[in-house]
This record gives structure tokens, C-alpha cells and sequence, in this order.
């Protein structure tokens, strides 16, 4: 078996204009244990979901302030929703 790393970043806005450029209309809601996470693609081929239900303002709506950008949907909604369940490992994420 061959290791590889994939990268993960977890993304926070200290303005409105922070947001991440996301391709148009290609919001795509995914399911994760039964748990809907709002996705989009962003401009240079990665995903990122963020931080809000399925009602979910636009990912660069001004008071979107946090997304997850992965390789996938599903392994960007996957994270997204690990750092739901454990705010702690998101806290200990963003002070480094």
C-alpha cells in the first residue's frame, strides 16, 4: 500500500470579501450519516462545505464566515461534519 496525504483546509473569513470563489449554481447538498451538508465547487477544482444546515445561505453569502475545502463533496461535507460533532477539534484547528 502506498501513503499519500490529501489535503483538507478549514477556512475562516475575518471579512465578507474572505470568501472563497465557488463556481456558480453548483451548490449540492450531501448526505453524511444521515446529516444534509450544503457543498459547491469551488473555481479551482476543489469542494468546500460550510458551516450551516440545509437552509444554508450562498457559501459566499456575507454571513458565511467558515467552510472545510477538500478534494470531494462528500469527504469536505464528511469533515465538516467530525468538526460538528467535536467543536473542541475545530477550536484546537483554527488556534494553530
Amino acid at each position: 500500500m502506498t501513503e499519500r496525504s490529501v489535503q483538507i483546509e478549514v477556512l475562516i473569513a475575518d471579512s465578507p470579501e474572505d470568501a472563497p470563489a465557488v463556481e456558480t449554481d453548483s451548490r449540492v447538498d450531501v448526505s453524511v450519516n444521515g446529516q444534509m451538508y450544503p457543498t459547491a465547487k469551488l473555481v479551482d477544482g476543489r469542494y468546500v462545505a460550510w458551516w450551516f444546515g440545509p437552509t444554508a445561505p450562498a457559501p459566499d453569502s456575507s454571513v458565511t464566515s467558515e467552510w472545510v475545502a477538500a478534494p470531494t463533496r462528500y469527504l469536505a461535507a464528511a469533515t465538516l461534519g467530525e468538526l460538528w460533532e467535536n467543536p473542541a477539534s475545530f477550536d484546537t484547528l483554527t488556534e494553530a
